[in-house]
């Protein structure tokens, strides 16, 4: 379980949505905030004030006992594909900000990235980064949403390729407000995300998100 600051609390509703960065995270923000109705201090959905619930040991196989929790996954190649194009290439709009060596403020830090890099040398540098040093837009899913055991320890998990479908099913559920759509936020242009990858780098991916892979079933 990782800390509770990707994981905000829902109080009215006893429920706790466990965010995932790169599945998303924008929307599901943006409506967060306007179905709570929390002011948003900037047009950044991420920079709102969010109430987080209690830092809370697992109790059994469940994360947060008690609260309904829910998160959203997404297959780790395209995923990873949104992350190069929007923390590398800068192809999306929105909400990143660059240093001043080229690539995301959230990636800076690490010496394997470089503005200029391809995604072939991406894959190779995020493979070499393991979760415990990882930034959140490409560490693990798994990490967020299991237990000490390693098994999975929310309510339900939606799927990024199901978004609205499975969105609407959290809405109705929790009897959050029906008026409010879930906008589409920091989406780069339509892309198949298999164009990106050789078959090493295809295989290499595999190995290095094999949990989220056998744990949410996702196949290339």
């Amino acid at each position: 379980m990782l800390g509770t600051q990707y994981s905000i609390a829902l109080p009215d509703y006893q429920a706790v949505y466990i965010d995932i960065a790169k599945v998303a995270s924008s929307s599901i923000k943006s409506y967060l905030s306007a179905a709570l109705g929390i002011a948003e201090t900037s047009d950044n959905p991420h920079e709102t004030d969010f109430p987080r619930p209690l830092n809370s040991e697992p109790t059994g196989h469940r994360l947060y006992p008690g609260f309904f929790t829910f998160a959203f996954v997404r297959n780790p190649w395209d995923r990873l594909v949104s992350c190069y194009r929007d923390k590398i290439a800068g192809e999306v709009q929105g909400y990143t900000a660059f240093a001043d060596n080229g690539v995301a403020n959230c990636l800076a830090r690490f010496d394997a990235f470089s503005a200029d890099m391809s995604f072939i040398d991406f894959a190779h540098a995020v493979a070499s980064i393991p979760d415990q040093q990882a930034d959140e837009h490409f560490r693990s899913q798994a990490d967020y949403l299991t237990n000490t055991r390693g098994s999975l320890a929310v309510d339900f998990v939606g799927r990024y390729e199901t978004l609205n479908a499975d969105f609407a099913r959290i809405v109705k559920q929790l009897g959050l407000p029906e008026e409010f759509e879930l906008p589409r936020l920091q989406a780069a242009s339509p892309a198949n995300y298999a164009d990106f990858y050789t078959l090493e780098t295809r295989k290499l991916i595999g190995e290095r998100y094999a949990r989220d892979i056998a744990l949410f079933s996702f196949s290339f």
